[in-house]
């Protein structure tokens, strides 16, 4: 039993060290509480009540008493997160209680509570019905505190569970009784000389101590900002026979049950306590207010007042699929990059004069066909040819903002690409990623190494060779376009697939 007891020590110990090490980040939370900024200390106390279960009982008793044992407890808390915390405890506590109806043996009226010193002396109990015990004890815990309530929710508002386990140490005087013995006179309380064998702790000596483990629930209710009202019981494990002062056969195994009431009084400058998940002192539930409907609470919305039925991005912004500054509701061409003074449409401007629109015209100042995008027309069995056309195409491949996913209009452009480079099974190419300078430099170059190999992937299950391809990511470094207008970002916001070697 002592090796269990041992073993159980260390590894609440190990348990509460292990998890004090973790932070809130570490356990999945809906909203995380910044424990930089909650208060984790609180100090605490309250009265309790102490009931014996042992060879004596407080409760039901075989002389119709219950006793009922009153005392008070201080402890102090520290949360390590939400979820978990380490609790030290002082306690002082009356014990008292009286003898089990079963215990009286009508055929040996031998007592089976205690062993005589000289059985053939007076010296012993003579009335079971009569044994009582009294004392006092007083002791230390170190309780581990896990959260039930926030195991299963956010975090707390106004009521809050969680288990107390823990190992503790007291000591106590208990002593054995009997009343209104015949023998004793005027009806003085007779208290037998114990002898409780080999054990050192208490052999013929009022005082003694034992270790002890604990399973408590405690339920708190937040009152104020400050102070929370809390009710615990918990189930105590005593390792020693002898809180009761008595030893016998029938029960070696000794639980206590203690129960407390008391207030909690949190420490500290900052507006919340880290078992508690919002700031207003145990008030109102926050509320979600999304003004204009569009899904994005009003707290995490940079536009409040979009119109209604207007498609917004996961901050609230409005959509604007061409990127041109323009939000898709107040965007005439929606799909079409333009200027906002032309309402977000493409100029009506022709530079090389050959009918194509310069919006729309991937050569806007070489006269060229419709049928080649507004570029000149030219031999498409030359490699050189071919490989200009897939530099024209690359143009209009386009991406899901901040991903490296392709846009499914993208993909009929990116399998003419593919059918070119059937055509010149000799020619290698590089396709390139390129950024504009938004976000960070490393940031920016990762995204475009991930899009470049996004395309060099779709292409290879398309059936063009990997060795064939290869791919690399430039981020920001090399813009073509100036990144201080939005139209220059887009562009800059590119693919380019080049002809390894040079050819042109």
């Amino acid at each position: 039993m002592r090796r269990i007891f041992l073993f159980i020590l260390l590894s609440t110990l190990i348990v509460a060290k292990s998890y004090s090490q973790f932070t809130t980040d570490e356990i999945t939370y809906g909203n995380r509480i910044d424990l930089e900024n909650s208060n984790s200390w609180a100090i605490g106390g309250g009265i309790t009540n102490f009931i014996m279960h042992g060879d004596l009982r407080s409760i039901g008793t075989s002389d119709d008493t219950n006793y009922w044992n009153f005392g008070a407890m201080v402890y102090i808390d520290k949360m390590f997160n939400p979820l978990l915390g380490l609790e030290a405890k002082l306690t002082y506590t009356q014990i008292s209680g009286g003898a089990q109806y079963f215990n009286n043996d009508p055929d040996n009226h031998t007592p089976s509570y205690v062993n005589i010193n000289n059985p053939n002396s007076d010296n012993f109990v003579r009335d079971l019905d009569n044994l009582f015990f009294e004392g006092r004890a007083i002791g230390a815990e170190l309780n581990l505190i896990f959260s039930f309530t926030n195991l299963y929710q956010t975090n707390a508002s106004k009521w809050h569970a969680a288990g107390y386990f823990g190992v503790g140490y007291h000591f106590y005087n208990s002593k054995l009784g009997e009343r209104n013995r015949t023998d004793s006179p005027n009806g003085e309380v007779f208290f037998p000389d114990a002898d409780f064998g080999s054990n050192p702790a208490r052999n013929s000596v009022d005082n003694a101590s034992s270790i002890y483990l604990s399973a408590q629930l405690g339920i708190k209710r937040r009152i104020s900002k400050r102070v929370d009202l809390e009710f615990r019981t918990g189930m105590y494990f005593n390792y020693e026979d002898h809180l009761d002062a008595a030893i016998t056969r029938k029960q070696d195994w000794e639980t206590f049950f203690v129960t407390s009431i008391g207030l909690a009084v949190k420490l500290g400058k900052k507006k919340i306590f880290t078992i508690w998940g919002d700031e207003n002192g145990g008030g109102n539930q926050f509320k979600i207010v999304d003004t204009d409907n569009d899904g994005v609470m009003d707290q995490l919305d940079i536009e409040p007042n979009t119109p209604a039925g207007v498609m917004v991005y996961g901050n609230g912004k409005a959509v604007d699929s061409d990127k041109d500054g323009l939000p898709d509701y107040k965007d005439k061409c929606p799909l079409k990059y333009g200027p906002i003074s032309n309402q977000g449409c493409p100029l009506n401007t022709d530079a090389d004069g050959d009918g194509i629109m310069d919006g729309e015209d991937l050569c806007p100042n070489t006269p060229g066909v419709v049928e080649n995008k507004g570029c000149p027309k030219q031999d498409a069995s030359a490699p050189t040819n071919v490989t200009q056309q897939i530099g024209l195409l690359a143009a209009s491949i386009y991406f899901d903002t901040n991903s490296d996913r392709i846009k499914s209009i993208s993909f009929g452009t990116i399998d003419k690409i593919i059918n070119l480079m059937k055509k010149v099974p000799d020619v290698n190419f590089i396709i390139e990623g390129h950024t504009d300078n938004r976000n960070s430099d490393r940031y920016n170059l990762y995204l475009s190494q991930r899009r470049a190999a996004s395309v060099r992937k779709y292409m290879i299950n398309q059936g063009i060779p990997a060795e064939r391809l290869e791919s690399k990511g430039y981020g920001e470094s090399r813009p073509k376009f100036s990144n201080e207008n939005a139209g220059g970002r887009q562009l800059n916001r590119r693919v380019e697939i080049k002809p390894v070697g040079g050819l042109e």
